[in-house]
């Protein structure tokens, strides 16, 4: 604050650059401010850079995609704001063409309140002290703006098992520069188990349990005996417990009407897929200014969520004596049970995080400065249940104990919960940054700009576990002084006549570095922004720069979850295995050096006429040393690389994997992106307006229609120096669903008078993973997922009698998402899908329908 309010005083007495517009803006969003004594004509709000926007909409545009909020819209419009590369991070965003205190800020703000949205290059980070990896997203809202806003909304399943429900009340206030938005939001989601779904499991060594049991020779795969397979009519190796064996002893007869076919459905009812949650959210925002253009904005963002998983029963083996009174066998066998104890595989995550965030902006002269700071801090415990000591049920069997059915439930005080395993992550992060963009030359070719940034973080987070009753604690701290520059220069200029031939050309410089607590990062970029007319937009970049992993990814309490399926692909086979889950302490920087080559054409309605049409193309190359990758699919490839994360048993089936965070060797990709946005306006214009403007938008109706497709033209992943590159596009993998070499995301809207249709989707190519000569591939189908909603706002000046002021400016959508239920298809070899690869456990929701009630008052 000290900080802010000596640029305050600086600002006060540093002669005025720009004069602030009182009146309400002129067409366009065009604005006149007088900056020594010359008039000077820009569009509001406008982002700073030598790039133009590659996609602007307009208020009416947004209208029509049916986004309630801002959140809304940023996710509706996903493939069309981000790079789409797989590890690039989320758009930046800002606010009238300023930096905000974080997303938060505006997440909650009516699609109402925006004026214009602008989604510009990646190279336009830069000049906002941000690295050019990211798009840039900014809202222009507009000038007076007041709502109070209430929103439910009913979301559920088409199969049976899930439910939400939502609570979000928003106030929002919006005078000039000055706005105040504060927002509560509630969820609350129903566990879904397996037995919802159409979850199957097949018998193999590491899970051939059963709720009642299964029987099977002391040495597992040996017949269990040879009078049961006389009345089966062949071997008998595996045998479910028949139903009455609950109640009491039965005859060999009963046990063969299971021969060969193990019961393994006990599970699925004590087994969530997905875990049930509650959630609150309380945001908060108030920006103000303190003195002429020095605006300051303070936020607070608090979360407090709960889920629950249910990890299944806890599972046991016993043998059971010849001379039991509940065998009928002639000698001993292993019966293979679930234990009815759910309440002691039950995991508890409770996490809680907040964030207090200054943004501030303002002028010294004629640069303008930025200054962000935020002070963040999370909790969070998990508790996971670790079965139950069943040493005291297995003796009473031994014994031959005639009131302990090794079948049948089993008594309480016969089972000890085992202690429970906890996790504890306690993590605090402040860090600050100061921006300072403006003019450090004139040349013939225009102003030579440039953006300075200087900024410190300091990390700390302390992860505290108790796993199997030994205590393990780790403690991370990271400092970071980050210093980053940028420097624009205008090569050519139609306006300033040097080389008017070209258009507008620049060139631009980056250089930062990080000094570390552990190790320095140094980045380095250059660029072209190239405009030849105002129909074409050339960006040319390159940039290569370090990251360091996130602290999550170091530090995160390790956690052991058991009963997962995976498929190993060394055998062939779904396995049920225990995975270790948590950071890892080793991780390295990661390296990467990216080019990046776009062109971006508005050959239709840049004059606003009633049609737009925007093209995009982008062509990205990039090569990363030690990648930083969560641990993939468990190939043969990676298994060979990697053995220390496998266990096997002394017969080769695989029991557990270590699947924490860990550095790769080398990624290389490269790929090609395109698409466009059309919108169409439907409608006449107004009386007397010029001929092919756009029609009336009071009573106009408009269609949009977008499309952005990637062709990925390299995808290999180097496991380990010395080992050979992995092919992910031919046959090679490190992810569960392989890589698809191309992908279409694709999004219709169409809007009249309040009433809205929104048609999206995306289709994924078919992919293929080469499981070794001996099993060989799975192929993954080609999939195509739809989404619709429909949406009706009542006018606000309905004539509804008493129940007009009810009725006006609400709305009601409903959405059906995957409208027709549209499911990964997975074969092997043999034409058969594995276990681990079952729909519902690759896309356990499928299809749902979503009904929303939003009831805004609001004032312009």
């Amino acid at each position: 604050m000290v900080l802010v309010s000596v640029l305050a005083l600086l600002q006060v007495a540093a002669p005025v650059q720009e004069t602030p517009v009182t009146n309400p803006p002129p067409p366009e969003s065009e604005q006149t401010g007088l900056v020594d004594s010359l008039v000077v004509k820009g569009t509001r709000g406008k982002a700073r850079g030598p790039a133009q926007p590659e996609l602007t909409l307009d208020a009416s545009e947004i209208q029509a995609t049916g986004a309630s909020t801002i959140e809304d819209l940023v996710a509706l419009l996903a493939p069309e704001i981000t790079t789409g590369e797989p590890d690039a991070p989320p758009p930046i965003y800002l606010a009238n063409g300023r930096r905000i205190s974080g997303f938060s800020e505006i997440s909650g703000l009516p699609s109402q309140a925006i004026e214009r949205m602008d989604v510009l290059p990646p190279a336009t980070a830069l000049a906002y002290g941000y690295r050019p990896n990211q798009r840039v997203v900014n809202f222009v809202l507009r000038k007076r703006f007041r709502s109070a806003a209430v929103e439910l909304e009913e979301n559920a399943t088409t199969a049976d098992g899930r439910t939400a429900e939502r609570f979000d009340g928003d106030v929002f206030r919006l005078a000039g520069d000055e706005r105040t938005t504060v927002g509560l939001d509630w969820r609350q989601e129903s566990a879904l188990f397996e037995a919802e779904r159409d979850i199957y499991r097949v018998p193999s060594a590491t899970a051939p349990y059963g709720l009642v049991g299964n029987l099977a020779a002391v040495t597992f795969g040996a017949e269990i005996d040879p009078a049961l397979s006389a009345l089966a009519g062949g071997p008998v190796t595996v045998a479910a417990a028949p139903a009455g064996a609950w109640d009491g002893p039965v005859s060999l007869a009963r046990f063969a009407a299971g021969a060969g076919d193990p019961e393994l459905s006990g599970i699925i009812a004590n087994r969530s897929l997905l875990p049930s949650l509650g959630q609150g959210n309380f945001k908060a925002a108030i920006t103000r200014d303190l003195a002429r253009q020095v605006s300051v904005t303070l936020s607070l963002d608090l979360e407090d969520a709960k889920r629950t998983s249910f990890l299944g029963l806890p599972a046991t083996s016993v043998r059971l004596p010849a001379g039991s009174p509940f065998s009928p066998f002639t000698g001993d066998v292993t019966v293979y049970r679930y234990l009815d104890a759910p309440w002691s595989q039950l995991r508890e995550q409770d996490n809680s995080k907040g964030q207090l965030a200054l943004a501030a902006n303002g002028y010294i002269g004629d640069w303008r400065w930025a200054v962000n700071g935020a002070y963040d801090r999370s909790d969070s415990q998990t508790v996971t249940g670790r079965g139950v000591d069943s040493s005291a049920w297995k003796t009473a069997i031994a014994a031959l104990d005639p009131a302990v059915n090794p079948f049948g439930p089993v008594p309480r005080a016969l089972l000890k919960a085992n202690a429970r395993d906890v996790a504890k992550a306690r993590s605090r992060g402040a860090k600050a940054e100061l921006v300072l963009n403006g003019d450090v030359a004139e040349i013939p070719a225009g102003r030579v700009s440039s953006t300075v940034k200087l900024g410190g973080e300091q990390v700390s987070q302390t992860s505290d576990a108790v796993r199997n009753g030994a205590p393990l604690r780790t403690v991370y701290e990271r400092r970071t002084l980050t210093m980053q520059g940028d420097i624009d220069v205008p090569l050519a200029s139609r306006s300033h006549a040097v080389l008017p031939v070209l258009g507008e050309l620049t060139a631009s410089v980056n250089a930062g570095y990080n000094l570390e607590t552990f190790k320095d990062r140094l980045a380095l970029g250059a660029g072209l922004n190239w405009s030849p007319d105002r129909l074409v937009q050339v960006n040319v970049s390159f940039n290569e720069e370090q990251s360091a992993p996130n602290a999550s990814q170091i530090v995160d309490p390790v956690v052991l979850t058991p009963s997962v399926t995976v498929f190993d692909f060394a055998t062939g086979s779904s396995v049920t295995v225990a995975r270790l889950e948590g950071g890892n302490t080793g991780l390295e920087n990661d390296r990467r050096r990216t080019l990046r080559a776009g062109v971006n054409v508005k050959p239709i309605g840049r004059d606003g006429g009633p049609t737009r049409l925007t093209v995009n193309a982008n062509w990205v190359r990039t090569h990363i040393d030690d990648p930083i990758s969560n641990f993939p699919q468990i190939t043969p490839a990676l298994e060979a690389a990697f053995p220390e994360r496998f266990t096997r048993g002394a017969d080769g089936h695989l029991t557990a994997i270590d699947s924490r965070p860990l550095n790769f060797d080398a990624i290389d990709r490269e790929e090609l992106r395109g698409g466009f946005n059309l919108t169409r306006f439907i409608g006449r214009p107004k009386k007397g307006a010029p001929k092919g403007t756009k029609p009336d938008l009071k009573n106009a109706g408009q269609v949009q229609l977008s499309l952005n497709y990637v062709l990925r033209l390299r995808d290999e992943t180097t496991l380990r120096h010395g080992l050979p590159p992995l092919d992910l596009l031919n046959g090679a993998s490190t992810s569960r669903r392989g890589q698809p070499r191309e992908e279409l995301n694709f999004r219709l809207n169409a809007f009249r008078q309040g009433v809205g249709v929104n048609l999206n989707g995306a289709w994924r190519g078919a992919s293929t993973i080469d499981a070794g000569p001996s099993n060989g591939a799975l192929r993954f189908d080609d999939q195509t997922t739809v989404n619709l909603s429909a949406f009706y706002e009542v006018p606000r000046d309905v004539k509804a009698g008493p129940a007009s002021s009810w009725l006006a400016g609400a709305r009601l959508t409903l959405a059906a998402d995957n409208l027709f239920y549209s499911r990964p298809v997975v074969r092997d070899a043999k034409g058969m899908t594995p276990q681990a690869y079952q729909p519902d456990y690759l896309d356990p929701l499928g299809r749902t329908v979503k009904l929303t009630l939003r009831k805004s008052l609001i004032a312009l």
